[in-house]
């Protein structure tokens, strides 16, 4: 069983914040488990070079040369921080022909999370979320694409199939990463492709900040998660001064 973990650092400033702030700890993790490394620096597709359209790429790690030599493919956002005790993720759970993915609309719990999207102003209900970007699906699942557990063989064509229909808008939607985030999460639901991994292998930070305010420190959440995702680079400053 052959193993990547592979994240996506495009431009040279945020490069640079990765192997500052993030790449130790998530080749120490690739490692420990017997994983194979990879940091893609540039765009995997040329016609689609452009910044809008960054986020998507992380859709094609399973369609390139290298990827029809590993069973698994672990995509990893570049903000996020991996704790050493985190347990593998290719074998975690038997995902048969599934991809596996976080539901971010449960954090930090079902509750709070519709509390905070009130209080916030956001969009009240997960299926809002995907209309805001022109995707009709009822549904109460928001996948968070951070961390998405993908087996190339499987997987490819649904993935480029994806990407190939909606790079082209991804580039220049309002929704920027959101847009990304919502496709894939609808055609992982409406076609049934998905396993739900815990929350603790892709943690939100601001998340849970906002929505417990000062009850729980980041050094805290930390120790009790798996993967911290510093989506909106919410207190990526205090990444230095954390202790596993």
């Amino acid at each position: 069983m052959r193993t990547l973990l592979v994240t996506l650092a495009i431009g040279e400033n945020y490069l640079r914040q990765y192997e500052t702030l993030f790449q130790k700890s998530q080749k120490a993790y690739a490692e420990t488990h017997g994983y194979d490394f990879k940091v893609v620096t540039d765009y995997l597709d040329p016609e689609h070079a452009c910044p809008g359209a960054i986020s998507f790429h992380k859709i094609l790690v399973c369609s390139q040369e290298w990827s029809q030599a590993y069973d698994f493919i672990l995509f990893v956002d570049a903000d996020i921080l991996i704790h050493p005790r985190s347990p593998s993720l290719h074998d975690f759970m038997d995902y048969g022909d599934k991809i596996g993915v976080v539901d971010e609309y449960s954090q930090p719990t079902k509750a709070l999370r519709l509390e905070t999207q009130r209080r916030m102003n956001w969009e009240s209900t997960a299926t809002d979320y995907y209309k805001l970007c022109d995707f009709e699906i009822e549904t109460e699942k928001v996948f968070n694409s951070g961390v998405l557990v993908l087996q190339p063989r499987k997987h490819a064509a649904f993935l480029e199939n994806i990407y190939r229909k909606h790079v082209g808008t991804a580039a220049s939607h309002r929704r920027r990463f959101h847009y990304e985030q919502s496709a894939i999460g609808y055609y992982l639901q409406f076609h049934d492709m998905y396993k739900v991994l815990p929350n603790e292998f892709n943690a939100v930070w601001a998340l849970t900040k906002i929505s417990t305010g000062n009850s729980l420190s980041l050094q805290e959440f930390y120790k009790k998660n798996f993967f911290t995702h510093f989506a909106g680079h919410c207190d990526i400053d205090k990444v230095p001064d954390l202790n596993p």
